[in-house]
């Protein structure tokens, strides 16, 4: 009996540990306060790594019904940002941005509306947008947009970060350190990302 107590225990804190190393996050995007779908933000550590996901599907008009599938994959290795892979599939058609870092650089190349970029950057990141959804930047100057593969400053104002990318101001607003909700400016439409109780 004792023996199969301390296995129970023992499977109970291993599953116990595997639950608390995985953080699932939902957030619901709208437009102009329209519910238009809902991204799903997970974070999980796995040995010196921690992953980052986030996952959307939304649908909205624009000269026509749009339909986004939305895939971000981010891979940190100890602080520094390793890998990132953005997947944007519409009815439209499709964009995606690659960033590896390659032992002293990133290679990176991004396609996105509007916007394509075939570059190397020649220092490491320790902060990417997919983070915000996490933690709030308090210490943070900047960070890799890994949409567009470009380094962009966070700037604090009243209640709010800022910041800027190729373009489009983004809004990001936090409550105890934990994100409340994201305006965002796209080409297309601008958009909120409302975390959901």
């Amino acid at each position: 009996m004792g023996k199969w107590l301390g296995i129970f225990i023992i499977l109970f804190l291993l599953n116990t540990n595997c639950l608390r190393a995985q953080e699932i996050i939902k957030y619901d995007v709208s437009i102009a306060g329209i519910s238009i779908g809902e991204m799903i933000a997970k974070r999980e550590k796995k040995g010196e790594e921690l992953h980052y996901e986030l996952k959307s599907d939304v649908s909205f008009w624009f000269f026509g019904k749009i339909n986004l599938d939305y895939l971000t994959k981010v891979i940190y290795h100890g602080k520094r940002l390793n890998k990132a892979n953005v997947l944007s599939k519409t009815n439209k058609g499709n964009f995606e941005s690659n960033i590896q870092w390659q032992g002293d650089h990133y290679r990176i190349k991004s396609t996105n509306y509007k916007h394509e970029l075939d570059t190397v950057i020649q220092r490491p990141f320790y902060l990417s947008a997919a983070v915000f959804y996490f933690e709030e930047p308090t210490q943070a100057k900047e960070f890799l947009a890994e949409a567009y593969g470009l380094p962009a400053p966070i700037k604090k104002v009243k209640d709010y970060y800022e910041v800027i990318v190729n373009g489009n101001t983004n809004r990001f607003y936090y409550v105890n350190g934990k994100l409340d909700k994201a305006v965002m400016e796209f080409p297309i439409k601008n958009y909120v990302v409302k975390r959901k109780e």
